[in-house]
């Protein structure tokens, strides 16, 4: 940049307001229109490239002016060769207030932006410009956000990314997540989720991928109309936020969205107390997140997730108003009552729209039946509610007094009480159904048998249910690994499909499901210095193949380390005619592990073979048995990541009426060291 200009932009600078630093300066402040131009390229490359950025985007000449022509060719020349990471940023965050030059660049910005993302994750980026590249990406996602920019080629970049994760700088990687996460939020390509899976891997990215994966099962909760779809979803959500929590204690928006769907589980309940528990940690975790994010410079494209956990609160403080005059016998006010449930009723309408950009569904299938069944089952209250619509203009006029009143007297109009307690599993748009308060209920049993309990249990005992299932395996994880809990709910559902999976057998099969999955993960990181002698038969050993007993010693003592300490038999006889190698015993169920090595095919079609003999360990007992395959064919390239090596088989033999579920657990063994590890063909 000549000294002369140099002197000159110092010069203005110097003599500025704060207003105009903030605005950036101005040609005539700076000589001219000429001036600048000459200068624009020594802008781009210099610190001072924010103000370039600002002269550009206060430009106002007729567009086939050859100066601002100039002008626009040093930003994008800026924008696609500037070196410098933080007068990068500056420049890029100040590009995104001027839309008129975005759109004026369009294409060619598109280009210099994809161009930095790119070199943001090759192998032998920098961490400058790896840093420049998700400043870059960032911006592109703003742009197509904004409709400046179509999101075709940004879905492309990101789709193909997850073969390239293990080169990405962690300047790139530590970003991607949320990038990913706002455009699924946007564009919902779910090729998205998997590469969110992926950066989870990564342990700096895990926390921000495990949460926006949380928000991805809560979005899908959002947009559901019916309990099939919202309750997995929901439930998923809910677990997600707390794995998050449990992997790091200060991810105070995890906190707030858990709160959040506890306080939206809770309302409806008889007893207030859990709902004003949760809205109380909601406040609080908004309020800190607020407190961590304060002083610091907020992208636009991050905006709405702020205004997002801001909508939870005021939904959540709303509901709490409603719960008094939900559940009390008398109204005093009833005025006030009514106008605290029309709040919830409206809230819980229209707030999908605001967080989630389309209609109201998920929420409204939670808040909705609970309200109308107030007034369904309480002909006085009923009755009031006639009244103020009919002589009280404040609720006449009111849409959800209108909506309300409607939906009520549909009901009854079409309805009668048995036939909605036999179909309140239909689906979200009966009214006063009870299922749509029983989320976990409804997740743990599914919609048949809930129904049947909720026909017959008593409404105190249906809560405690649900409290209870609700805290106990929704609310809570207890791994503190987001991968290995989102495995887990994914071995869950394909068991729970099996009849043994209700009463007394899912739980404590949950436990020792967890227990492996641990066991596993410990032994695939787990190296010779820590290891020694123990876990020696992980390891290469100059030809000689493992046997299965040391895999067996030293699952049976892993286990005897954990919760399941008193619950161990090593090698029972008479198991099936035979002896299991390890026999878990409960008070209703026990259950057997059989443990196994390979040495010839260890795919999953060959560890098959080896279901059936776990399956006969079961022939007297629940449905469910652990096979434990230690796999001894460990290719040059690397053995299959956890996650590949863990899922159910079913076993259904001839002349049986219902399948076994076996849980296969592949263990690599003969591993290599990691630097003698070979770089896999790339896929065509």
């Amino acid at each position: 940049m000549k000294e002369v200009f140099a002197a000159t932009l110092q010069a203005w600078a110097q003599q500025a307001s704060p207003e105009q630093l903030r605005a950036g300066p101005r040609a005539a402040d700076l000589g001219g229109r000429t001036v600048v131009a000459a200068a624009a390229d020594d802008l781009a490359a210099s610190p001072l490239f924010a103000y370039l950025i600002d002269l550009a985007g206060t430009d106002e000449a007729d567009p086939s002016d050859p100066q601002r022509a100039q002008l626009d060719r040093a930003v994008l020349r800026g924008i696609a060769e500037h070196d410098r990471y933080t007068s990068y940023a500056s420049a890029v965050s100040r590009l995104l207030t001027y839309p008129t030059l975005t759109n004026r660049l369009g294409r060619a910005l598109e280009r210099a932006l994809q161009t930095r993302a790119e070199a943001g994750i090759d192998a032998h980026a920098t961490p400058a410009i790896a840093a420049i590249g998700a400043t870059a990406t960032e911006a592109w996602l703003h742009l197509c956000t904004t409709g400046v920019l179509r999101e075709h080629r940004l879905l492309g970049f990101l789709t193909d990314l997850p073969n390239s994760l293990a080169d990405v700088a962690l300047e790139m990687a530590t970003r991607l997540p949320r990038i990913v996460g706002l455009v699924h939020e946007h564009f919902r390509d779910d090729d998205l989720l998997t590469l969110l899976q992926h950066l989870a891997d990564i342990p700096e990215a895990e926390a921000d991928a495990g949460f926006e994966l949380a928000l991805a099962d809560l979005r899908r909760a959002l947009d559901a109309d019916h309990q099939d779809e919202l309750m997995p979803a929901l439930a998923q959500a809910r677990n997600g936020f707390a794995a998050v929590e449990a992997c790091d204690e200060a991810r105070h928006d995890a906190q707030a969205y858990a709160a959040a769907l506890d306080a939206i589980m809770a309302f409806g309940w008889s007893d207030p107390t859990p709902l004003h528990d949760a809205v109380t940690r909601l406040e609080a975790a908004v309020h800190q997140h607020r407190a961590w994010l304060s002083g610091g410079y907020q992208p636009p494209w991050n905006w709405a997730r702020v205004h997002a956990e801001t909508a939870w609160l005021q939904l959540s403080m709303t509901l709490t108003a409603a719960a008094e005059p939900l559940h009390d016998t008398c109204w005093y006010h009833p005025s006030q009552a009514l106008a605290a449930l029309l709040d919830a009723y409206q809230a819980g309408r229209s707030f999908a729209a605001h967080t989630n950009g389309g209609g109201p569904r998920g929420v409204e299938v939670l808040i909705r039946p609970a309200i109308e069944g107030t007034f369904l089952r309480d002909a006085n209250r009923l009755a009031l509610l006639d009244r103020a619509l009919a002589h009280d203009p404040s609720f006449a006029d009111d849409d959800a007094a209108q909506q309300l009143h409607a939906a009520i007297h549909a009901a009854i109009n079409t309805f009668n009480t048995a036939s909605r307690a036999t179909t309140s599993g239909a689906g979200g748009d009966g009214l006063g159904k009870d299922l749509s308060r029983l989320t976990a209920v409804l997740h743990h049993f599914g919609i048949e048998d809930a129904a049947s309990l909720v026909k017959h249990a008593p409404p105190h005992l249906q809560e405690v249910m649900e409290s209870l299932l609700w805290n106990d395996e929704v609310a809570q994880a207890e791994t503190g690994n987001i991968k290995v809990e989102r495995k887990l709910q994914e071995l869950q559902r394909e068991l729970a499909e099996s009849s043994d999976w209700l009463g007394p057998m899912g739980g404590p099969f949950t436990i020792l499901l967890r227990q492996t999955m641990l066991f596993l993960a410990s032994r695939y990181n787990i190296g010779a210095t820590m290891g020694g002698q123990r876990t020696a038969y992980l390891r290469s050993s100059g030809g000689t193949a493992a046997l299965e007993k040391p895999l067996h010693q030293d699952y049976f003592e892993w286990l005897s380390q954990g919760p399941l300490y008193n619950t161990l038999q090593a090698e029972p006889i008479n198991r099936g005619r035979g002896r299991a190698d390890v026999l878990v015993r409960f008070r209703n169920a026990s259950f057997c592990v059989e443990c196994k090595r390979e040495q010839d095919d260890a795919t999953r079609d060959g560890l098959r073979t080896y279901a059936g003999q776990a399956a006969v360990y079961t022939d007297t007992d629940t449905a469910f048995g652990i096979l434990l395959a230690l796999d001894l064919t460990t290719p040059a390239s690397g053995s299959p990541d956890l996650f590949s090596s863990m899922w159910v088989e079913r076993v259904q033999r001839e002349r049986e009426d219902d399948p076994r579920y076996i849980v296969i657990a592949r263990l690599p063994g003969n591993k290599p060291h990691p630097s003698a590890i070979t770089t896999p063909a790339a896929r065509p």
